[in-house]
């Protein structure tokens, strides 16, 4: 009797102990929420026993407040001692792990090292799925603090994809005015800051009415919003909102924390920043220095933010033509984010790895590189001066590859270009500099065409090399059709969203684009780690030399490669032939753009006038002294540049000519064809790649259109597809046509066309310039396929054809990104294998553009068959000949992209 009374003795306790430590741990998440972080660590102190799951839950929340208030060291110190102490369960150990490893990865965020952050809240959301809680609140805690790593590594795109995530999951779990509902749409508003301030404001305006409803005016949590929508209006150029929201920030922190905190140097900061923004640098500076005193206090002597401050200091500095002080400036900034560099001379750079921040590093780089150079020109002229830039930019560009590798988004890869081109615009301007000044041009030459190259599309130079690395690794079909499938899936969602679904739809497709993306990161980390050969090849391309490409040039072939420094408005245009190598720097005329634009509409409108003065003035502008003996020209544009025809300038005078088919054209001259980037150029191992001896052709064309596209039928594509079938056939060449019904989306994608060496699309074709992923090629309908073939899909065809065709609508446009160049239909299919492609830059009838395609064939079939430049010159001068197309609107939208 006695022992059955102690049996359930002590199963009431255990069940009471299991209650109270339940109950405790929900007061210590309502005071976590309340932002009472001295409670919660009142409440939490002297237990030592970390025997079970719950023992271990209510340390992770000590931990929490730990952070919360500043105690890193005590925090860090007690998050071991829970890794041990999981190591010893046995059960529910998983779940567990998550919440150590969650703490683990926001202890490292505070301390600035977001690369042990990523890997601790990766390692914990993986945690949480093998645990079965993936759904749960904690979960959606890692994720948004995930999505806040990302952000504060400039990944944008992943970051907005964990935050929406981890909303989603709050909203099905919570109040629509809870505090968590409300942090979900800070940390979004944070996302949103830099890319679309009025929509990071709506954000944080709900996040603010939500804290407002529960919470008294000094709370923590007001000052949090308040603190975003100063940085929010200072965005947007609303300055005297900015200061207020700030002032009220810093006033509520200055009651919450009589001691130094991050929080309030952090709004400190911002101060600066936006008077700075005012124009009033004295007291952005006064700012500075305070934030500074105060991250040092709270963090040490390193930290990102330490860094950051450093730089905002060392900027004004240059502006104030304290050129050595802002070098000091910088220097610190680098020791601040850098473990283990603690050298203050400013003529030594540290390495780039063991950083707390990349981004910022890249700055401090960039902006001591910028120094030096300011110095330069401002103070000394002394040649060390660029050499010492020119050693800080060589950093940033091994960074910047860094940054790129660690990047597996594509949105995210194209965003840091922006910043690279920063880097790459003052690589060019301060090589050439170099190369002016020395008694040994030519290593300075090389390296500014050097970054000219590296600034040119390098994320589908870094895709190809991917694809390229698969193919020669010897990774199985089976992983490379998951592969395959996860891109596919991962591009079906992006098209849905880019089309603006109810809000339901897009719940679910974010949710299934989150798991996707997740799975495709999984998949390429075990590529990499199974297949080190694959990895060695992915990450080991290397720019081109001059030389390189020389040795791939014909006699009669010159690359012309133009770079833009817009804002020292300077055009550097680097020419390459078989033998020589020049560069020419010119001013960019003032109206450089509006050129740009008269000269496309002239030509789409005929009017023979405007088309003289604007292509005269773009001639004299932007055409370099051509060596003589060159007859065959590889266009490599910038910019704007990227959507006009070269064919149409001119090579002399034009004052007295008012017939089109009498002026002097670039074409009369010269073959043109045009390339993303000179790396392309050996990237497509063309002279692997030889011509088959017997051609062979797939012509597509729907000419009908489902009604709802509301497109025109194209009776002249089914003229156009059955000439060119007629010369293919005449010569025993073999021949596939799918016509009307039978060119549909389900026969393209079915790997059939891996069979041809070109491949004929005579149909429309859109490019969405706002989102990309929306540009199609318009097919007919198959039975699984709707007809669309768009931008993503195209990505995932696999191409082995030397030509592709797209006899369609403006399918040589697209949207023009930094460092990329037009992102458009042309930029998918050179992805997917096409090695030249025909694209159009407008909308041609389809009788003119049936001939011109037919007569192209014809030129290309009775000469080289891989001389397509050739044989759409020879196809253009035909119609010009025969009057009746003369007018370059008929010709010159058609172009050949590949060399």
């Amino acid at each position: 009797m006695k022992m059955r009374f102690t049996f359930i003795l002590s199963l009431l306790y255990i069940c009471f102990g299991a209650n109270a430590q339940e109950a405790k741990i929900k007061t210590l998440d309502s005071l976590l929420l309340n932002s009472n972080y001295d409670r919660v660590i009142q409440l939490t102190a002297g237990e030592t026993v970390l025997n079970s799951i719950e023992d271990i839950n209510i340390q992770c929340k000590r931990a929490q407040a730990l952070i919360r208030v500043g105690n890193l060291d005590e925090a860090k110190t007690l998050v071991s001692k829970l890794e041990k102490a999981v190591n010893q369960l046995t059960t529910k150990k998983d779940l567990a792990l998550a919440r150590v490893l969650a703490a683990k990865g926001a202890v490292s965020l505070n301390e600035g090292r977001n690369d042990l952050a990523l890997e601790a809240l990766q390692a914990a959301i993986e945690a949480y799925e093998r645990s079965g809680n993936s759904n749960s609140l904690d979960a959606a805690d890692a994720i948004a603090t995930l999505g806040i790593i990302y952000n504060v590594t400039g990944k944008t795109q992943q970051a907005e994809e964990q935050l929406l995530r981890a909303l989603s999951l709050r909203k099905e779990q919570l109040p629509e005015n809870h505090e968590l509902m409300a942090a979900s749409y800070n940390d979004l508003g944070l996302v949103y800051t830099n890319i679309d301030p009025d929509k990071a404001l709506s954000y944080y305006d709900q996040a603010l009415e939500v804290y407002q409803a529960l919470h008294e005016s000094t709370h923590p949590k007001i000052a949090i919003a308040n603190t975003n929508l100063g940085v929010t209006y200072r965005e947007l150029e609303f300055y005297g909102d900015a200061v207020n929201s700030l002032e009220t920030a810093l006033a509520i922190w200055d009651k919450v924390y009589t001691q130094p905190h991050p929080s309030k140097a952090f709004v400190l900061s911002n101060l600066g920043r936006t008077y700075l923004s005012m124009g009033d640098p004295t007291a952005a500076e006064g700012y500075y220095n305070r934030a500074l005193k105060m991250y040092r206090d709270s963090y040490g002597a390193r930290h990102p933010d330490i860094a950051s401050t450093l730089n905002a200091i060392g900027n004004i500095k240059v502006s104030q033509r304290k050129y050595d002080e802002a070098l000091q400036l910088y220097q610190q900034a680098m020791q601040a984010n850098i473990s283990g560099f603690d050298t203050s001379d400013v003529m030594v750079n540290p390495p780039v790895d063991n950083y707390y921040n990349g981004n910022v590093l890249l700055y401090s780089l960039l902006f001591k590189a910028q120094a030096f150079e300011s110095k330069h020109f401002g103070k000394t002229l002394k040649f060390a001066d660029l050499l010492s830039s020119m050693e800080a930019i060589k950093k940033c560009d091994t960074l910047v590859e860094n940054l790129r590798n660690q990047i597996t988004n594509e949105s995210d890869k194209i965003a840091l270009g922006v910043v690279a081109n920063e880097v790459y615009t003052d690589g060019v301007r301060v090589a050439y500099t170099l190369a002016e000044n020395a008694w040994k041009k030519q290593p300075y030459r090389e390296m500014a065409f050097y970054f000219a190259e590296k600034s040119k599309s390098a994320v589908l130079q870094d895709a190809i090399s991917d694809s390229n690395a698969k193919s020669f690794a010897g990774i199985p079909d089976e992983l490379l059709e998951e592969e395959r499938y996860l891109k596919a899936l991962a591009a079906y969602c992006n098209q849905q969203l880019a089309q603006k679904p109810s809000p339901e739809e897009e719940q679910s497709f974010r949710d299934i684009l989150f798991k996707v993306n997740r799975d495709y990161q999984v998949f390429v980390k075990n590529l990499e780690e199974k297949f080190p050969e694959y990895y060695n090849l992915k990450f080991n391309s290397t720019s081109p030399t001059i030389s390189q490409i020389q040795s791939k040039l014909a006699p009669q072939a010159a690359v012309i490669s133009y770079f833009m420094d817009e804002k020292n408005g300077r055009l550097y245009t680097f020419i390459i032939t078989r033998d020589k190598y020049n560069i020419e720097d010119r001013t960019i005329p003032e109206d450089f753009d509006k050129q740009i634009t008269g000269l496309r509409n002239s030509l789409f409108y005929n009017e023979i006038n405007v088309y003289k003065s604007t292509a005269e003035k773009l001639s004299d502008a932007i055409v370099p002294k051509i060596p003589k003996g060159i007859n065959n020209l590889v266009i490599i544009p910038t910019g704007r540049m990227g959507v006009i025809p070269f064919e149409v300038l001119f090579t002399g005078p034009v004052k007295d000519i008012n017939e089109y088919n009498h002026l002097p054209y670039m074409l009369n001259q010269y073959s043109i064809s045009y390339e993303f980037s000179a790396g392309l150029i050996l990237q497509k191992n063309i002279d692997n790649k030889s011509a088959q001896s017997n051609p062979s052709i797939l012509l597509c064309a729907p000419v009908e259109f489902n009604p709802t596209t509301n497109l025109n039928t194209l009776p002249g594509t089914e003229v156009e597809v059955n000439e060119i079938e007629q010369l293919f056939t005449a010569r025993n060449l073999k021949t596939q046509k799918l016509l009307k019904g039978q060119a549909d989306e389900d026969q393209i994608k079915s790997g059939s066309i891996k069979d041809y060496q070109f491949l004929h699309f005579a149909t429309h074709g859109i490019v969405d310039e706002e989102n990309p992923e929306l540009s199609r090629i318009f097919l007919s309908q198959g039975d699984s396929e709707d007809g669309n073939l768009y931008s993503g899909e195209i990505y995932n065809l696999e191409l082995n054809a030397d030509l592709v065709a797209l006899s369609a609508c403006e399918t040589g446009l697209g949207k023009i990104s930094k460092g990329e160049g037009v992102i458009g239909l042309s930029r998918a299919l050179v992805y997917a294998g096409a090695r030249s492609i025909i694209v159009s830059f407008w909308n041609v009838a389809d009788a003119s553009t049936s001939k011109l395609m037919t007569d192209f064939y014809g030129f290309l079939l009775s000469g080289n068959s891989r001389d397509f430049a050739g044989a759409l010159r020879a196809a253009k001068r035909n119609m010009i000949q025969e009057k009746t197309y003369a007018a370059p609107y008929y010709w010159a939208p058609f172009v050949v992209l590949g060399y």
